[in-house]
C-alpha cells in the first residue's frame, strides 16, 4: 500500500507552485507515494496579520488531518514551529514530520533563545530537520548534538513557476538600464552597499526592494534606480532580471540562507552572477567557477568583479557554462529524495 504524504506550503495560488509540484510527484515519485500538496497561504499578501493566520492554519490543518497522512512535511517554516508550540502543550499524536527550515538564530539575546528553543521544539517533535545551507546543519549540530541523527542538509529545490522571455512593461523598459545590473530580493538584503559599490559611475543599475527597505545612502547617482515591489509584480521581477549584463546577490548577513532562487534563476538563463559569500550562497556558487563571490560589506570586491566579468570574455563565458551544469541539480527531484529518505529511515 503506498503511503500517503501531506505537502504543507505557503504559495499562493496565483504562483502556479501547487499544480506544478502536484503533477511532478504525481508523474515522477507516485510509485510508493500518494503526495497531496496543501498551501496554506491564498493570497499575495505579506501583512503580519495574514502571515500569523497562515501559519495558524497549516499548524491546524495538520491536526486536523493527521489520521488520514502516514507522513507531513513542512515547507512552510513558521507553520511547523506552530504546531510543535500547540503539540508541545495540547499532545496530539502526529504522523511522522518532516520540517524545513532555515532560521538565522543566534545564541545570545533573547530573540535568538527563544529562536532556539523553537529548533529545539522542532527536533523533539519532528522526524527531521532540513536546512538550506550545509555549514548552517553543521552550526546547528555544534548546538544540538544529541539531535544530530536527525539533522539533514539539502539543496533547495527552485520551485517557483517562473515565466521567461516576458518583455519588460513598458513603464518599467528604460533603454539606459538594459543591460546593465540587476539586484533585487526582500529577505536579509543589503542594497545600500550596491549603491556605495556603483555611485558615480557610468554602470546602470536596477535595485528591486521591498517597499519599506531604507535606503540610507543619499546622493545617489543618475545611473542607479530603486524601483518597489508595489512597482514590480512577480512576472517583472524577472523579465528585468533577462535583460540584465548580469545579477548582483548582496545580503546583510553572512549567515543568511537567502537568495538561492534568484542565483537559480540566474545559472538557468545564462546571466552572470556576483554574490555575497554567505551561507545559502555559497552551497550553489564556487568563487571564480561559476559565479563570482564577495566578503560581505565589501563594495570595491563587488565593482572589481563586475569590472572582470565585463572585461574578460572567456572568463564570463567559463562562468555560464559551469553555471548551467549547477543548475540541473537545482530541480525538485533531489530535494523530494531526501524527504523520503527521512521518512523511510
Amino acid at each position: 500500500m503506498k503511503k500517503k504524504v501531506l505537502f504543507i506550503a505557503d504559495w499562493p495560488e496565483e504562483k502556479g507552485n501547487v499544480k506544478k509540484l502536484q503533477a511532478f510527484l504525481d508523474n515522477e515519485c507516485s510509485e510508493n507515494y500518494d503526495w497531496k500538496v496543501w498551501s496554506c497561504k491564498e493570497a499575495k499578501d505579506s501583512r503580519l496579520f495574514y502571515r500569523w493566520y497562515c501559519y495558524i492554519k497549516g499548524a491546524f490543518y495538520a491536526i486536523n488531518n493527521r489520521k488520514k497522512y502516514d507522513a507531513v512535511f513542512f515547507w512552510q517554516q513558521m507553520a511547523g514551529y506552530t504546531l510543535f508550540e500547540i503539540i508541545s502543550i495540547i499532545p496530539f499524536k502526529m504522523p511522522d514530520i518532516v520540517f524545513y527550515t532555515f532560521f538565522n538564530y543566534h545564541s545570545s539575546g533573547i530573540s535568538g533563545k527563544f529562536k532556539k528553543h523553537m529548533v529545539r521544539n522542532a527536533f523533539r517533535h519532528s522526524k527531521g530537520l532540513i536546512w538550506p545551507s550545509e555549514k548552517m546543519a553543521s552550526d546547528v549540530n555544534k548546538d544540538f548534538p544529541e539531535f544530530v541523527y536527525k539533522n539533514h542538509f539539502a539543496l533547495n529545490p527552485i520551485m517557483d513557476v517562473i515565466e521567461t522571455n516576458v518583455p519588460v512593461a513598458k513603464e518599467l523598459d528604460d533603454p539606459k538600464f538594459r543591460n546593465g545590473i540587476y539586484t533585487a530580493g526582500k529577505s536579509e538584503r543589503d542594497f545600500n552597499i550596491v549603491i556605495r559599490a556603483f555611485r558615480n559611475t557610468d554602470i546602470p543599475v536596477t535595485i528591486v526592494c521591498a517597499d519599506d527597505y531604507a535606503i540610507t545612502e543619499t546622493d545617489i547617482t543618475a545611473n542607479i534606480r530603486v524601483l518597489r515591489f508595489a512597482q514590480v509584480d512577480h512576472i517583472q521581477y524577472y523579465a528585468l532580471a533577462e535583460q540584465a549584463f548580469c545579477i548582483l546577490i548582496s545580503t546583510a548577513d553572512e549567515k543568511s540562507p537567502c537568495g538561492q532562487i534568484i542565483v537559480a534563476y540566474a545559472m538557468e538563463n545564462s546571466i552572470p552572477l556576483i554574490a555575497t559569500d554567505c551561507y545559502g550562497v555559497k552551497d550553489y556558487v564556487v568563487h571564480n567557477e561559476n559565479g563570482v563571490l564577495f566578503k560581505i560589506g565589501q563594495a570595491d570586491e563587488i565593482l572589481k568583479a563586475y569590472q572582470k566579468l565585463k572585461s574578460d570574455d572567456s572568463f564570463r563565458n567559463k562562468l555560464i557554462a559551469n553555471a548551467l551544469v549547477t543548475a540541473k541539480e537545482l530541480g525538485p527531484g533531489p530535494y523530494i529524495k531526501k524527504i523520503i529518505s527521512i521518512i523511510e529511515n
